[in-house]
């Protein structure tokens, strides 16, 4: 379990905006779960949104934000423990800590990542007293009431925010920048090089000396504000000097060097060592070369949207002056004021629909640049590459993580299992293009995964066309995402999720979308699967396990469960495991009664 803050600006510190997102009123509550309040004496949502409103507006003093955003993410395969009167006491536990036990709130679960997570808008106004209350040091609490509720639930414990050393972390934006981007922060370029920067401290005698050091990095530290801040020299990213350590405070280093200093040379020409940020995920060729493919594509794609924009610039400036010449004109020529006024209206209405056509024509030239690569960090580059079949990209994205049917014998027609064989077949084609582009196995899985999932959805869509007793839809109108970890995301048109992370399974606790996982399960892992919880995955020893003596023991149940569930027939599995050898087995030995 994470729990983060969420700031806002007082300018756009809008409780209902908020509170419309939590409810997901846009979408039609497609990614919620349900949703509460507490702390209202209303009691309808829309009514307590409100009384809410209301009772911000009653502290006229307050010149900051007067909500509170707090976000709350918990572990896939803690989802079988979460319960709404578990989600709620979480909720509580988090207002306690805060001191928000006797405020109002708003809170929504929302489904549509691969985390499940929980959103809570908290009114820092006091509903009784209308005064503004502020958690002091926030992060610390939020901590300790996550690491609670994991004992008290039973819950995956998370790594939090340690007291001892928080100059070893990183901050919640850099954080957030990574797990969104994919690639390295400033803040953990310089982190990295936190040793070398202090021993660059002790040696240095001066200003200059730091400068020079620090020089070598591609950073320079320069007064900011009331402090001190270490900036990229190749760019404008920049941190706090003492979030590295407290000995780059701007009073140390006073007391150390005296009153700052600039640097005498330019320190770019003495950098050995820039920010560039690097990716995140592990080190290999594969991934080199991807990230050398995704900057030659922002560089052609920075280059066309500069050109457009300097065309668009040029333009609009020769529209301008063609019509400033047709104004000049107007002026000499001999016409009655209210006419000439007349005339200059018109060209005005005619050069700012000009104008117009011009913008709404870079407009779109500017969207078909950006639709040709819809992405802005390497991590959506590399959803976008999975997306479009490219089993390397979604193994960059992963590498950063350190009930028995009835009969229907006789019931379909030939037609059926015509159609049936084509999605076979279309299916086998697929992956056989898929172990084609790579030998690697875990590289194969993910497209694979998606071409399973595509048959089971072709095959159910024909069994509900051929109108043959009552059969529930589970995979029609089923869509799949990418997340920045390479973690597949199933959406049934039922509202549940499957998430497939390569290794394991985890779906939603609904009976629809536990029967669904079940059978996409069997047909990714094959029968071997175990089921705990909300979680699915092969078993240790695979589809055949041993008997008492230690001798395996063949399927041949699942050879007639395949053959019963019209999966192919008998005849023509060519090749079938008997013991520790493989036999062939012939058309002519196969028994009438498996036979379609």
């Amino acid at each position: 379990m994470i729990a983060k803050r969420i700031d806002r600006n007082p300018e756009n510190d809008s409780y209902r905006s908020l509170g419309k997102y939590i409810a997901d009123a846009s979408h039609e509550g497609e990614k919620l779960l349900f949703a509460w309040h507490a702390g209202c004496y209303c009691e309808t949502y829309e009514t307590a949104l409100v009384e809410i409103e209301a009772t911000q507006e009653m502290n006229t003093r307050c010149k900051g934000e007067k909500t509170y955003h707090l976000m709350v993410s918990f572990r896939p395969e803690d989802e079988s423990k979460l319960t709404p009167e578990v989600f709620k006491d979480i909720e509580a536990a988090f207002a306690q800590a805060l001191g928000f036990e006797e405020h109002q709130r708003l809170c929504g679960i929302h489904r549509n990542t691969n985390n499940m997570h929980m959103h809570v808008a908290y009114n820092m106004i006091h509903p009784k007293r209308f005064t503004k209350i502020e958690p002091f040091r926030d992060f610390y609490k939020l901590g300790e009431a996550c690491r609670a509720m994991e004992v008290k639930h039973g819950l995956v414990i998370d790594n939090g925010i340690s007291k001892e050393e928080p100059s070893q972390q990183i901050n919640q934006r850099a954080a957030s920048m990574e797990a969104h981007s994919g690639e390295e922060s400033f803040q953990s370029y310089v982190m990295d090089r936190r040793e070398s920067i202090l021993q660059a401290l002790k040696g240095a005698a001066s200003w200059q000396d730091l400068h020079a050091s620090l020089a070598i990095f591609g950073i320079m530290i320069k007064p900011h504000a009331n402090g001190m801040a270490v900036v990229n020299i190749q760019g404008k990213e920049a941190i706090k000097a003492s979030a590295i350590d407290r000995s780059l405070s701007k009073m140390r280093l006073a007391e150390h060097f005296g009153e700052y200093v600039t640097p005498s040379d330019s320190p770019a020409g003495a950098a050995q060592y820039h920010y560039d940020r690097k990716p995140l995920q592990s080190k290999s060729p594969e991934r080199d070369r991807l990230y050398e493919e995704y900057k030659k594509i922002l560089e052609k794609r920075q280059a066309e949207l500069e050109t457009v924009r300097q065309q668009n610039n040029a333009g609009l400036q020769e529209i301008k002056e063609l019509y400033a010449e047709e104004r000049k004109k107007l002026s000499m020529k001999f016409h009655s004021r209210p006419t000439k006024t007349r005339l200059r209206q018109i060209l005005q209405v005619q050069e700012n629909k000009a104008l117009e056509d011009s913008r709404a024509n870079a407009q779109a030239n500017i969207r078909k640049i950006q639709e040709a690569s819809p992405f802005h960090n390497w991590n959506g580059f590399l959803k976008w590459q999975a997306d479009r079949g490219n089993e390397t990209a979604l193994s960059v994205l992963r590498s950063r993580k350190p009930q028995s049917r009835p009969s229907t014998e006789g019931k379909y027609t030939e037609a059926y299992y015509e159609a049936l064989r084509d999605i076979r077949l279309n299916g086998l084609k697929d992956q056989e293009k898929i172990l084609a582009t790579t030998t690697q196995r875990k590289l194969r899985s993910g497209l694979i995964a998606i071409s399973q999932m595509k048959q089971l959805a072709s095959r159910e869509d024909l069994r509900l066309q051929s109108e043959i007793g009552n059969q529930e839809a589970l995979f029609s109108g089923v869509r799949h995402s990418i997340d920045n970890n390479g973690i597949l995301i199933f959406r049934l048109a039922s509202g549940g999720t499957i998430r497939d992370t390569g290794k394991k399974l985890y779906f939603s606790m609904d009976e629809t979308t536990r029967n669904a996982a079940l059978i996409y399960g069997q047909m990714r892992f094959g029968k071997g699967i175990k089921i705990q919880d909300n979680i699915i995955e092969r078993k240790p020893y695979g589809r055949n396990q041993r008997n008492r003596a230690g001798n395996y023991q063949p399927f041949f149940t699942r050879i007639k469960e395949i053959c019963g569930h019209r999966l192919r027939q008998l005849s023509q599995l060519d090749v079938v495991r008997f013991g520790k050898r493989d036999k062939v087995l012939l058309p002519g030995n196969a028994c009438g009664d498996l036979e379609r």
